[in-house]
């Protein structure tokens, strides 16, 4: 009796056995077929574009003809000249820019040299186009850095210093499917001296949102004022812009730039000249090489007078007879 109840545990053990052993093995067939069946990684080639709302590059995957070296980028630029199949994009060189010749160095070198029509293409706009080409070209095995010459002028930025070579790194693609574009430049900023008078240069390095307008920015650090400024003197450089001004809207048509401020603008700060207040806005933004004057408003209204004594309805320029000369 003992030895039949031994007998059938053994033949239980076996078949329980049998059981898992099929069942991992259904289980390792079931993963192994999931294997085949695993999306590949796409290893291709794109088509960078603008978006149509241009704040952003998009892309297109391509399959070129050509194989690699000349041809390849002749492929390219060609492309990029073309419109996208999506809708939602716009090609790279609009029909008003021709790449008229190229010339590509075995150091990795590239340079194109692009028709007059591209110095019409200003800010985010030129930024987009810009980081487009330089992104498909620089997928090229043997293609490293990409410059840009404009009717035989090397690229200058808004300092009207020379880009030089860019790589696909030079945009700065985020996680989450914008794209974010860091630029650098030097605004010269102009703050009251210490009499309320009398403006200062002041000059500040910034890296910024290249989708963001430099006018914007210089205003936005008006606004703040000069304390958040590595290596300003609170003693002596003092802000110009009144506190809780908002700066409604930012434009520029035809070299002039549109400001149009809160009504706060016209509460003048203590002991700062209404010279001082409106010309460091001025100066500050014919600093920049797409603005030769300013024309101000409130809360969307044209301002006559500005502390009663300044004619605020027409465009100012520049004015450094109140700038301290360094």
């Amino acid at each position: 009796m003992q030895l039949q109840i031994t007998d059938f545990s053994h033949k239980n053990c076996l078949i329980r056995l049998s059981i898992f052993t099929a069942v991992l093995f259904m289980v390792l067939l079931v993963c192994n077929g999931c294997s085949f069946h695993k999306k590949a990684k796409y290893t291709g080639y794109y088509i960078f574009c603008p978006d149509a709302n241009e704040t952003k590059v998009g892309y297109e995957k391509y399959t070129p003809h050509a194989k690699s070296g000349d041809a390849l980028i002749k492929e390219f630029l060609k492309k990029l000249k073309e419109e996208p199949d999506d809708i939602g994009l716009r090609k790279a060189l609009p029909d008003d820019v021709t790449i008229d010749e190229y010339m590509f160095e075995t150091q990795g070198q590239l340079t194109l040299y692009l028709s007059s029509g591209y110095s019409k293409l200003k800010g985010v706009s030129e930024i987009l186009r810009r980081a487009a080409i330089v992104k498909t070209l620089c997928q090229i095995k043997d293609v490293d850095t990409v410059q840009f010459y404009v009717a035989g002028q090397p690229l200058t930025d808004s300092n009207l210093d020379a880009v030089g070579y860019m790589t696909a790194d030079s945009f700065i693609d985020n996680t989450g499917g914008e794209t974010t574009y860091k630029q650098k430049a030097t605004l010269n900023m102009y703050f009251s001296d210490k009499t309320g008078t009398n403006l200062m240069k002041v000059p500040v390095d910034i890296t910024y949102d290249a989708t963001i307008p430099l006018e914007q920015l210089a205003v936005e650090q008006l606004i703040r004022g000069p304390y958040s400024i590595d290596g300003v003197d609170p003693d002596e450089i003092k802000a110009t812009i009144p506190e809780k001004t908002e700066l409604n809207k930012i434009s520029v048509k035809e070299n002039t730039c549109y400001v149009d401020f809160s009504e706060d603008f016209l509460k003048k700060r203590t002991n700062i000249s209404a010279e001082a207040t409106i010309y460091s806005v001025v100066n500050t933004l014919v600093e920049l090489n797409n603005i030769n004057k300013v024309q101000f408003s409130i809360n969307g209204e044209q301002v006559l007078l500005y502390n009663d004594t300044i004619d605020f309805g027409s465009a100012f320029e520049r004015n450094l007879d109140i700038v301290v000369q360094e």
